[in-house]
């Protein structure tokens, strides 16, 4: 019998358990009794801050549970695995502050849904903090597609026609996903007689080398819709338009995690030998990726859709560095994606939590546009200050130094294996993605439309170009901006205050980030 260790398990118990009592709470109690939404948002949020705390014990050295007694672990928490679990929960932890939030600002009460946000949002988190340790195929197929069903239910709790169609087409593109992901199992195990990742190809039936090269080709393929690589990644700028925005920023970065989880534990686990042979072509992806979403990006108007675009260039720098694994610089690798997708992680979450900000008070809620951002300055100056510093974090411009360093650190591996091309490829990417960020950086000082009109605005009443709907009617790009904002959510303004302060403490000790690259070793 397999013996467990609960304390490698602990990082994905904490929200599993958390999901349990959410659940069990709901069912007894009632969601309508006075107190109980406040104790199972309580009970959500330490089910996640305990996941954090769970990690402490597994600095000390790896732990591993599940094993065989003929040798090996299905489940193994290394550095790795730790560095992986502790971008998902810190992450998990602002998408849930925000979610908390967003659903009674935006229809001014609960609508009842807030047990099924948390159940769903939990169970996510768990199956992505699992997939991080797991070491089997089987563990990894399961993991993934915790992490990535209860989404779909998240993104349907919308509740209306473009609700059901995002939560559709990411239903259809998980299905699709999961199929290729067991194939690409089912062909691995055929080729080494064993579902562990890294076990060899088996020579009993001759040469299965090109099967076991297939199998693992459609594995990587079945994670990377997760990821949103070309050209699995046309389901991602849809579902975002029609997912609620905190549930956006969780596809944005929690599953983001997932996805590089399963490609890592896949290539370089699975296949440390055979890093010649798909290091080149996972560059190759890298640079279209990157290149295919910083183009559309730049004709964006819809700021949902823009950072939709803005993350499928960022998954190519975020596998990028995988394209230079070769040489014996497995490790480094690794540990470039891992520092490039902390710092992608932290300056999209505060991107987010600004959008989730002004979305509660625009006409146009999550549909609004850039012109929505004119003016930003002027009426509220922290708010501008934060997007500002979160866009140029992304953009990898100073003060924001996390993004120049993390683009740096993902360059290395690729500078060391001497490929110039995906090199000057990603430097070119790195000149339009300036242009993509400072696009929108722009707005926040720009002279909005209704200060431009000689005479003041007047709750709906008046004559010449400045009057307006009391309502908020349509009149022009002015009549659809807030002039003003009300009283933020408190787990919002939290959200925020979080996200921020990790722009902020990664800009001003980048050496977080190249530290990574020693801190994260493979097992």
């Amino acid at each position: 019998m397999q013996s467990v260790d609960c304390v490698a398990l602990g990082p994905a118990l904490a929200p599993a358990l958390a999901a349990l009592a959410v659940l069990t709470l709901d069912a007894v109690l009632g969601r309508r009794r006075p107190g109980v939404r406040t104790a199972l948002d309580l009970v959500a949020v330490l089910g996640v801050v305990g996941g954090l705390a769970a990690l402490l014990p597994l600095t000390r050295g790896p732990r591993q549970t599940f094993c065989w007694s003929g040798g090996g672990c299905g489940y193994l928490a290394s550095p790795l695995t730790v560095a992986l679990q502790a971008v998902v929960l810190a992450s998990a932890l602002v998408c849930l502050l925000l979610a908390m939030g967003d659903r009674q600002a935006s229809s001014g009460q609960d609508d009842g849904s807030r047990p099924e946000l948390l159940l769903l949002l939990l169970t996510a988190t768990a199956g992505a903090c699992a997939l991080a340790g797991a070491r089997e195929l089987a563990t990894l197929a399961v993991a993934l597609e915790t992490a990535s069903l209860p989404v779909v239910g998240l993104v349907a709790l919308r509740r209306d026609g473009r609700g059901a169609e995002a939560a559709l087409k990411l239903l259809l593109t998980s299905v699709l996903s999961f199929g290729l992901l067991v194939l690409g199992a089912a062909l691995v195990y055929a080729s080494t007689g064993s579902l562990r990742l890294g076990a060899p190809v088996s020579t009993r039936l001759g040469d299965l080398g090109a099967v076991h090269g297939v199998g693992l080709a459609l594995v990587v393929a079945g994670a990377a819709f997760k990821l949103s690589l070309v050209p699995f990644h046309l389901w991602t700028p849809e579902t975002y338009a029609g997912a609620p925005l905190p549930v956006a920023a969780f596809l944005a970065t929690t599953s983001k995690v997932a996805g590089l989880a399963a490609v890592v534990l896949v290539l370089v686990v699975g296949a440390p030998g055979l890093a010649a042979a798909w290091a080149p072509p996972v560059g190759a992806l890298a640079v279209i990726t990157m290149t295919v979403g910083n183009l559309v990006a730049l004709r964006q108007q819809s700021v949902v859709r823009l950072l939709a675009w803005s993350t499928v260039a960022q998954a190519g720098w975020v596998v990028l560095p995988l394209g230079g694994a070769v040489s014996g610089a497995v490790d480094g690798a690794v540990a470039a994606s891992v520092a490039y997708l902390l710092a992608y992680v932290v300056a999209s979450l505060t991107a987010f939590a600004v959008v989730v900000r002004v979305a509660q008070r625009h006409p146009d809620r999550s549909r609004h546009r850039l012109d929505a951002y004119d003016g930003l300055w002027r009426r509220d100056p922290v708010l501008a200050l934060v997007l500002g510093f979160a866009l140029l974090c992304l953009a990898g411009l100073p003060p924001g130094v996390m993004g120049l360093v993390a683009k740096v650190v993902a360059l290395v591996p690729v500078v060391g294996a001497h490929a110039w091309g995906l090199a000057g490829a990603a430097v070119v990417n790195a000149v339009l993605g300036i242009a993509v960020y400072l696009r929108w950086a722009a707005h926040l000082a720009a002279v909005p439309d209704a200060a431009l009109s000689p005479e003041p605005a007047v709750s709906g009443v008046g004559s010449g170009p400045a009057a307006r709907p009391a309502s908020g009617g349509p009149s022009g790009p002015a009549s659809r901006r807030p002039d003003s904002f009300g009283p933020q959510p408190r787990t919002q303004r939290l959200a925020l205050a979080l996200a921020a302060a990790g722009c902020v403490a990664l800009s001003l000790l980048p050496e977080g980030l190249v530290a990574l690259l020693g801190g994260v070793t493979l097992p």
